[in-house]
């Protein structure tokens, strides 16, 4: 079996969903994850998760010796250096056929399910998004080749200096691997965590909908198995979890307000089904697309009278 390790910094404070987390990542005794981490380091935790100590004014000082410029490390500007993990932990790479990140609003399923042997033997990148390098689970194969593959893009290093985000890692990585000739093999052709129409991650603020169970990670309302949950937009509305590392139970649900032993009642599911059509994920995206909409006509309008004043 082919050895995996998914490197997640983490500086702060854990979340509030840390221990299911911890949880999750304990099902996969077969898959590794590195954490470099100022924060406190729990009593308990997986055998398969090594923490390594720092403090971010240290790890910003060997990222600029790596990459060769001096990157304005945060906790957000991590998301552009994914792509260099391979280099600036490659001594802890080195023992590993595959390297990769992953993110931490994230509940895991079964991962060797959807990483078999064969995909694992068949490709050098395999990414959980569909064309697309994906920020919150993707693989590279150990190789010097693609632990530098980040270099060759002509301007990264002006892009790591910039001091906000500048979607490095799925943006403009998979731009280059779309229109640069190269010998990759690249797996990318299906959603493998949660999907909504059609896009992955983003989701309803539904009640009951992910059940964890054993290591194994259940859509309750189409019995769909997804590799992992990832609950991008609901670290905002979560508000308790009372799933404990320690604990013996062996299930648990995820819902938008928190992770729960025990399903919510029927009226409480209807009650929050009526909520979403006036209030619900989608609905506020909607009324934010049609917000940017507005903006541009306006702009469009003032850059239009004024070419009339300047006639």
């Amino acid at each position: 079996m082919k050895s995996i390790l998914l490197i997640i910094p983490y500086f702060g404070q854990w979340p509030l969903w840390f221990e299911a987390y911890l949880v999750s990542i304990k099902a996969n005794p077969t898959v590794n994850w590195l954490c470099p981490t100022d924060c406190e380091l729990p009593e308990d935790y997986p055998e398969n998760l090594k923490f390594l100590k720092t403090t971010l004014p240290e790890l910003n000082q060997q990222v600029n010796q790596v990459v060769k410029a001096n990157v304005p490390l945060t906790p957000r500007k991590f998301c552009d250096l994914k792509p260099a993990y391979g280099e600036i932990f490659q001594e802890e790479i080195k023992n590993y056929n595959f390297w990769g990140f992953c993110d931490m609003d994230i509940i895991w399923g079964d991962i060797r399910k959807f990483m078999t042997p064969e995909i694992i033997d068949k490709y050098d990148i395999i990414s959980s998004r569909k064309e697309n390098i994906s920020g919150h689970f993707n693989l590279f194969k150990n190789t010097a080749e693609l632990k530098q593959l980040y270099k060759q893009i002509p301007n990264y290093q002006s892009l790591f200096e910039k001091e906000r985000f500048m979607w490095f890692d799925e943006h403009i990585l998979s731009n280059y691997l779309k229109t640069t000739q190269h010998d990759f093999t690249i797996k990318w052709n299906e959603i493998l965590c949660n999907q909504e129409k059609g896009g992955d991650s983003h989701q309803e603020y539904e009640l009951n909908r992910w059940f964890w169970n054993k290591g194994k990670l259940i859509n309750t309302k189409t019995n769909e198995e997804v590799m992992y949950l990832h609950f991008i937009n609901w670290k905002r509305t979560m508000k308790f979890s009372e799933v404990n590392y320690t604990d013996k139970l062996k299930s648990f649900y995820v819902s938008y307000s928190g992770m729960h032993y025990k399903p919510f009642s029927k009226l409480r599911l209807k009650l929050n089904a009526f909520k979403n059509v006036f209030f619900g994920y989608w609905q506020k995206e909607k009324g934010r697309i049609l917000s940017l909409r507005l903006k541009s006509y306006k702009k469009r309008i003032k850059m239009k009278l004024r070419s009339l004043k300047q006639s």
